[in-house]
Order: C-alpha cells, then structure tokens, then sequence
C-alpha cells in the first residue's frame, strides 16, 4: 500500500470512545460527522495538508480513536469517499420505477452552491488519485461498480417498459456517467446558478431521450 503519510501519534484511547464510533444510532451519527469534517478539511485545505491530528480537533474525537478505526489517514480518506456514495435515505420509495430512480442518482451530479463541500473533497481525491496507487485502484473500482450498477437500472427499465427497447445497458450507462462527470468539471470550473442549471438540463436532457414514449 502506497500510504500518504505515517498516522501520527498515538492517543490512548479509552472503552467509551470505542463505544461512541461503533454499534449504536449515536455511534453511526458521530461517525457520519467525523467524515463530514473530513469533508470539509480537505475541500478547505487539499489532501496532502490533512493530518489526523486536524481530524481530531475538528470533531472531537481522539487521534487514538480514529487511527484505531481507520489505521491511516488514506483509508480514512478513502471510507469517507465510499460512504458519500451510499444511496439516498429515499431510495427505497422510488422501488418500482428504475427510470425516477436513475433520475435521483443523476440529480446527484447537480452541485448544491459555488462550494459544494462534497465535490471539492471529490475533486481533490481525484488528483490524489494520479499520484497514489491505492487511491487511483479504489476510484478505478469505485467507477466499475457504478457502471455496474447503472447499468442494471438501465436494463430494469427497459424490461419494465420504461425505457426504449434495444438501448445497451453498458454502452448507456458508460455515455451517462461520462456526460455527469463532464457537468462535474464543469460546474467546478465555473461556479456559478447558471451553469448548475445548465447541468441539471443536460442531465435531463439525456435522460429524456432515453425514455421510451408512448
């Protein structure tokens, strides 16, 4: 493994930390924070500057309890990229339709403001990614599996009649996730109302042409 930095020192760290992070609603919150500040430092500040010690202070949880957890700040990095991609907490009552489900998640690549905090964390982890190895694989693998996932939507959607009958799942899949990714970039490189909207038509747009008319 090809680690950014050392972890820093050890904090002891005490029964109740452990408890805090691991197997309860009040755990999992505080674990969502804790990635949320990893977030934020590193959409503030890049990759490289992040230290565990930066971590630790931000959330108030003890250096020791994070390396325990995490063991270096890559796989800390790298859990807090994982999480960010779980699907929303409305997934479950778009079941039925994979055409609004494929709408949601495309909606996703939409920036919420000039400093989405989630994309410049996303964006930084990109250009990690060129230099580390174990960054580049894990982005690697992450696009695979949504190609996958994307992919059987797509399929879903066509046997459900929601779709045009005869589109490639891959080979549309693949042209979205490129097309979002390019809004993406976009969006980073201008900042502005004017260009998230324009995404959000783009993404539309494509999606619209999919559908099958009746």
């Amino acid at each position: 493994m090809n680690t950014a930095v050392a972890v820093e020192g050890k904090d002891e760290m005490q029964d109740d930390e452990k408890k805090i992070v691991l197997g309860t609603r009040k755990g999992l919150l505080k674990r969502d924070f804790l990635l949320g500040v990893v977030y934020e430092l590193i959409s503030e500040h890049g990759i490289d500057s992040l230290t565990m010690r930066q971590v630790s202070e931000r959330s108030n949880v003890s250096t020791g309890t994070i390396n325990y957890h995490f063991k270096n700040k890559e796989n800390l990095i790298i859990t807090a990229l994982v999480e960010a991609y779980r699907l929303p907490n409305d997934w479950r009552s778009l079941a039925g339709s994979p055409l609004a489900q494929l709408r949601r998640i495309a909606g996703f690549y939409v920036l919420r403001g000039n400093k989405d905090r989630w994309w410049q964390f996303w964006v930084n982890c990109l250009a990690f990614s060129a230099r580390n190895d174990e960054m580049q694989k894990n982005q690697r693998e992450r696009f695979d599996r949504q190609l996958k996932f994307w992919s059987q939507l797509i399929a879903d959607g066509v046997n459900r009649g929601e779709l045009q009958a005869g589109l490639d799942p891959d080979s549309t899949a693949r042209e979205l996730l490129i097309t979002v990714h390019g809004l993406v970039s976009l969006q980073l490189i201008k900042r502005d109302a004017e260009t998230r909207v324009l995404a959000q038509e783009q993404i539309t747009k494509a999606i619209n042409a999919l559908v099958k008319h009746k």
